[in-house]
């Protein structure tokens, strides 16, 4: 028995936006077999963290087997 793949996903769902990157890219994730841990930013303030914790300049980022 082979374990499920996993991807951890950090994505933008605010108020008023909803990333469709971020939508896409789960859906691509689900497509392809991985349970997905769907990691929401929910604020401007939670992304800029984000994006410099992890030295990047975008989201949605995927992050597969760490």
């Amino acid at each position: 028995m082979t374990a499920r793949k996993t991807a951890v996903l950090h994505r933008m769902v605010m108020d008023k936006h909803v990333c469709p990157y971020g939508l896409k890219s789960r859906h691509l994730l689900r497509s392809a077999g991985y349970a997905v841990d769907d990691r929401l930013l929910t604020s401007r303030e939670a992304t800029d963290a984000f994006k410099a914790e992890h030295k990047v300049k975008t989201t949605p980022q995927t992050f597969i087997d760490g």
